[in-house]
């Protein structure tokens, strides 16, 4: 009966150690001690076999863990974990304790797992993260370096604007163009979406319509030649801009517009009320392929304004009162008709801000012009 017990005893020894053989984690198992009383073979093959040893020595170090995870997981009676670096190889070590017959703690089971590649590729994501972090740095500075200056252009023309994006790159873009000593144009456009597909939108706007020179001077043609070049960029269907374009004749006064599908209609401040300049049109996209645009001409005074914005506003959103509406900046240019441009613009600012409680969620562009 004692032989067979033995026996027994055993086939069940060499059960578990066959079943810890075939693991491709490292297992030991050390006592009270801190001496090793069993290693896997995997753990055998790499460091030998190091039974009897004490366990600091049995992985060539000269003295004691400064954190044994194993007298902790003896004498807490708990699982912990580290990582242990042996030679070029990076581990989780988990250390757990064994519990006798009489439920006392004797030993504990150390698994080590070579994490050695997931760091390597937690450290390459880190750099690369670290990389990109810095090229979006990079273009955020340059995306809004390209927005105009607030400042007096042609002699005539007082500019003076503010950009929030809602992420690192935006999908905003406003400019003036000094196309010569008489005409000055300006624009604003929204590309839908936002980020870096956006914000390299942006870029094209800006490029394709300062390479127009004198050919700016008409909306119209303006807007129908940006719309075959952005075809040409043979962009998914999903992707679209709109951009609202006009030009200011410093002779006769007078702004020249068209519309490739901007909803925001800018707002013209008079001396004594304000009025939306409204046109409709075909956003830029590649859904056509050809459209026609119209030109509306609206003569202005010294002394007017003209305010240009996003939909960033009027779709910033209240939890009860829904989106913000066109008629809430009216009626802020109504209140600040005789301010100057700062005010009015940080007013409108500030409203949308406590109106969506802080949760803007698109870029908000604003730019006025004010006829000198």
């Amino acid at each position: 009966m004692k032989k067979e017990l033995e026996l027994q005893l055993k086939k069940q020894r060499k059960f578990f150690e066959d079943i810890l053989s075939g693991m491709k984690d490292w297992v030991r198992v050390i006592d009270r001690d801190n001496r090793v009383l069993f290693l896997n073979e995997p753990m055998k093959k790499q460091v030998g076999d190091t039974t009897g040893q004490q366990c600091f020595k049995a992985l060539n170090k000269k003295e004691p863990c400064e954190n044994c995870i194993t007298n902790r997981a003896i004498f807490e009676g708990k699982s912990i974990t580290k990582e242990e670096v042996v030679g070029d190889k990076i581990f989780s070590v988990v250390s757990s304790p064994i519990y006798d017959e009489e439920n006392n703690i004797q030993y504990a089971v150390e698994v080590f797992r070579d994490i050695t590649e997931k760091r390597a590729m937690e450290e390459l994501i880190l750099e690369q993260n670290t990389k990109m972090k810095r090229d979006l740095n990079f273009a955020k500075q340059l995306q809004h370096k390209i927005l105009p200056e607030n400042r007096i252009y042609n002699n005539t023309l007082k500019i003076v604007s503010v950009y929030i994006p809602c992420e690192l790159l935006g999908g905003d873009v406003y400019d003036v163009i000094e196309i010569n000593e008489n005409y000055i144009g300006m624009y604003i456009a929204d590309v839908s979406g936002h980020g870096v597909t956006s914000s390299m939108m942006t870029m094209f706007i800006r490029q394709t319509l300062k390479s127009l020179e004198e050919k700016a001077i008409d909306p119209a043609v303006t807007l129908r030649y940006l719309y075959h070049r952005y075809r040409e960029l043979h962009i998914d269907d999903q992707y679209y801009i709109t951009v609202f374009y006009g030009v200011y004749d410093k002779k006769n006064k007078s702004f020249c517009y068209s519309n490739a599908g901007h909803n925001c209609m800018p707002i013209v401040l008079r001396k004594n009320y304000v009025e939306e300049v409204y046109m409709p049109g075909f956003p830029i996209c590649t859904v056509f392929e050809d459209v026609q645009y119209e030109n509306e001409v609206l003569t202005l005074h010294s002394g007017d304004r003209l305010l240009f914005y996003t939909d960033g506003i009027v779709e910033a959103v209240h939890p009860d009162k829904g989106f913000y509406q066109n008629d809430r900046i009216l009626e802020l240019c109504t209140s600040y008709l005789k301010e100057d441009m700062e005010p009015l613009m940080e007013a409108i600012i500030t409203d949308v801000q406590e109106f969506a409680q802080g949760e803007i969620k698109d870029d908000i562009a604003i730019m006025m012009a004010q006829i000198l």
